[in-house]
């Protein structure tokens, strides 16, 4: 499903205040999404965007011998979220969020690494003390 930046910043909010984040991951990955991720390798990983959110640095990973991407974040709490959104037209409309990923325990966690040949992604994650979120640039 493609999104306008606008929607797709109101659904994604909507969907982390509500805690449908889960559910929108489950039903991506039914899909098809969970092949696609589970065809990357995190082999030779860069990091070309990064951006924080109250602390918590966001990273946008990517694998430069699988041309996969994915979204990691540290210095994070239990309860804060990750995920990556995937774009095929710059970043004026979305396919997402993708991986939505919850700290569990610790400081980190990151996103499973999702196909990126002939799209842009960018990694977001929200702070669930705050209620901020955040979106590294496009690549």
């Amino acid at each position: 499903m493609k999104i306008s930046k606008r929607t797709g910043v109101t659904l994604s909010t909507a969907a982390l205040v509500l805690g449908l984040g889960g559910a929108a991951t489950t039903a991506q990955a039914a899909t098809g999404s969970a092949s696609a991720a589970m065809a990357c390798s995190t082999a030779n990983a860069t990091t070309p965007r990064t951006a924080s959110v109250d602390g918590i640095r966001i990273e946008l990973r990517y694998s430069t011998s699988s041309r996969c991407a994915w979204g990691r974040i540290t210095g994070a709490d239990p309860g804060d979220k990750v995920w990556v959104d995937r774009s095929g037209d710059g970043g004026g409309s979305w396919t997402g969020p993708l991986g939505m990923t919850t700290v569990q325990y610790g400081s980190d966690t990151h996103t499973p690494a999702y196909n990126d040949a002939g799209y842009v992604m960018r990694a977001c994650a929200w702070n669930d003390s705050t209620g901020n979120i955040r979106c590294t640039g496009w690549y």
